[in-house]
This record gives structure tokens, C-alpha cells and sequence, in this order.
């Protein structure tokens, strides 16, 4: 860890929590909507995390955590290593309440983060990759579904063995649903920020919290208490580990993601199964049904597994965010639960 740290305009020194912003994407009127960075340097070595929330700007829920763990939790003169959060990523589609940018429509965990002078999102991809995510040691990626039913979940990439018994300690540093892949990086991965990130080793978490148009209790408080584990877990605070008390809807152990549930027929959805609900092999999840009220197709599990949520918006190919589907929308995402233990 560096004596001095610099994170867009923001320079911290040892035992310093400052503000500031990372350069964001400049409008035709002139202004920029530059990126809200916190950044804390402790006063003494240890690693460099990152947190950060909103990459799509539908999804709120980490702003409240990132903001309240660093504002009110943690201490720099009782800090080993760094902190840098970024409650905002994705700025224009926050200011648009839309997923994607509404200035060049580019799914900003998409674009490329290797090209300073790339269009509007890959700008801002790219500064977000120098300016913070390269020089981070550990990240954690809030992320948020669409509908309150939706589950809490933590998913990690256990494929690399350099960082893979770090990243299964930060999952379970929270109360949610444990997802993982096994998947490797392929070789022709395109240069986002997180194939750039995983190419350097660095541990990442992703976190999906469940309606992400709203602060909840829920959400922070584990959220809060989760990111705390994770840092006294690598050493960064005093402290044991804290239990969660709060009960929610899970499905316990390591689970596995198996892919989108998508309609062929275009509707109205009836969502017969809860997420988190056992649905067997070839049992019906969904009904879409036209606007006379006639069935027009059932929607049914491919295998024996679980449901995480089911969204709806711009992203699913979803209009808005109502309860229809159009024909090949993503109309839900669904999990196989493997077991216990990590295979």
C-alpha cells in the first residue's frame, strides 16, 4: 500500500478520508458527469479495497452500504490498508433511471476498458480501470435485481487458484445465496474492466441484492455487516467475524448457474414458482397469456433447480418494467444447487 494514494483528483495520505470524483463523460452542453469516489487511507500497510455499486443505473441498494460503511464505520487511523468506493459507476443511466447509458447505450460492464479515446461508455470504462479498479487488491461489486422477491445472492469465480479461497471467504462473509462458476477466462474475452481485473488476479465479489429501486434495512444492514467481515477476514480491522440475525429466503450451500428461462410467445407472465422454491425437471414456472386471458404457452425447468428472480426491464428485452414478456426476453434466471461443499 502506498504511502500517498491517488484516485482521480482525490490524494490521500496515511491516516486521510477524502472526497472527490473520478472524470466521467463530458455532455454537448459541457458538462461532465464526473464519478463520486470516497477514498479512506489507513495508517498502516495492508491491502486496497475496492467497493463499488450502480455499474447499471437501476440498481441503488449499494449506494446506502458503500456510503454508511464508509462514512460512519470505518476509522483511517485504526485502518490497515485502503478503501476506495465508488457509489455510482454508471452515472448517466442513474440520472436516466436506465440500465444502460442513455448517451451511447452501451451496458458499461460491456464496453471496453483499453480505450482512452473509445465512445462515451468505454471513456469512462477506462478511467474507472486506471484511475481505481487496477489498483485495487480486492473488489466487491454491488449489484441488484428488479423485484423485492427476488433472492439475495454473492457470486464469485472460483477458476483462478490464485484468488479462488479468497473470494469463497468473501462470500461467505455474507448471509445471502452462495453462487459460483468454474467457468475459465476464455482467450478471447473481450478488455472489460473485469476480464482486466481477473487477468491481474484480483478477487472479486459480486453482489446481487434483491429490488434495487430501494433502500431496505435488510439490504444495509447485512450488506454493511458482510463488507466489515470481509475486512477483518484479510486483516483490515479489528474485530471477529459477526453472525447475520436477520432470516430471509435462501437456498443454502454452493449453487450454480444454469442460464435464462426465455419465452417463445409474447405476454402477459403468470409466475407460478417463488424464487428460491424447488422446481422439478419439466414442472411448469410460468404461464404467458395474451390479452383475451388464453394460455399461450407454459414455461417449464429444464432440470430439477431454483429460480433467483424474475426481472423485468430494459435489459431482459422486457418494455419498461411491467409484468409482460416479449418472445425471447429474459424471463427469469435460473440455479442448480450442487451442495455443501465446493466441488
Amino acid at each position: 500500500m502506498p504511502a500517498e494514494l491517488k484516485v482521480g483528483d482525490v490524494i490521500v495520505k496515511r491516516g486521510e478520508f477524502k472526497k472527490g470524483h473520478i472524470k466521467g463523460a463530458e455532455l454537448n452542453n459541457g458538462m461532465s458527469l464526473d464519478l463520486p469516489v470516497l477514498v479512506m487511507n489507513g495508517s498502516k500497510d495492508g491491502p486496497t479495497l475496492l467497493l463499488t455499486s450502480t455499474e447499471h443505473g437501476t440498481e441503488i441498494q449499494g449506494i446506502a452500504v458503500i456510503l454508511k460503511l464508509m462514512n460512519e464505520k470505518l476509522d483511517p487511523k485504526k485502518l490497515r490498508g485502503a478503501v476506495i468506493g465508488i457509489p455510482v459507476m454508471n452515472m448517466s443511466g442513474f440520472m436516466a433511471n436506465r440500465y444502460r447509458s442513455w448517451i451511447d447505450h452501451v451496458d458499461l460492464s460491456r464496453g471496453r476498458a483499453d480505450l482512452p479515446n473509445g465512445n462515451s461508455t468505454e471513456m469512462i470504462a477506462y478511467n474507472l480501470w486506471t484511475e481505481a479498479i487496477s489498483k485495487a487488491d480486492i473488489w466487491i461489486n454491488a449489484h441488484c435485481n428488479t423485484r423485492p422477491d427476488s433472492l439475495h445472492y454473492t457470486s464469485i469465480s472460483i477458476a483462478d487458484p490464485r484468488n479462488k479461497e479468497k473470494c469463497i471467504q468473501m462470500a461467505e462473509a455474507f448471509p445471502y445465496t452462495k453462487m459460483f462458476s468454474d467457468t475459465p477466462l476464455p482467450p478471447d474475452a473481450p478488455p472489460t474492466y473485469g476480464t482486466l481485473a481477473t487477468k491481474k488476479g484480483i478477487p472479486r465479489l459480486l453482489l446481487e441484492y434483491a429490488d434495487g429501486r430501494w433502500f431496505t434495512d435488510e439490504a444495509t444492514n447485512t450488506g454493511v455487516r458482510g463488507h466489515l467481515n470481509v475486512m477483518k477476514i484479510f486483516d483490515m480491522i479489528d474485530g471477529k467475524v459477526e453472525p447475520h440475525p436477520e432470516k430471509f429466503p435462501r437456498v443454502d450451500g454452493w449453487n450454480k448457474g444454469i442460464g435464462t428461462l426465455r419465452p417463445k410467445r409474447g405476454g402477459l407472465l403468470r409466475i407460478l414458482k417463488k424464487p428460491g422454491e424447488l422446481i422439478k425437471k419439466n414442472e411448469v414456472a410460468a404461464e404467458v397469456y395474451n390479452l383475451f386471458g388464453e394460455v399461450v404457452e407454459q414455461v417449464k425447468m429444464p432440470e430439477d433447480g431454483y429460480v433467483w428472480s424474475w426481472p423485468c426491464g430494459d435489459f431482459c428485452d422486457t418494455s419498461g418494467e411491467l409484468q409482460t414478456v416479449n418472445s425471447g426476453c429474459g424471463m427469469a434466471f435460473a440455479f442448480i444447487h450442487v451442495g455443501e461443499k465446493l466441488p
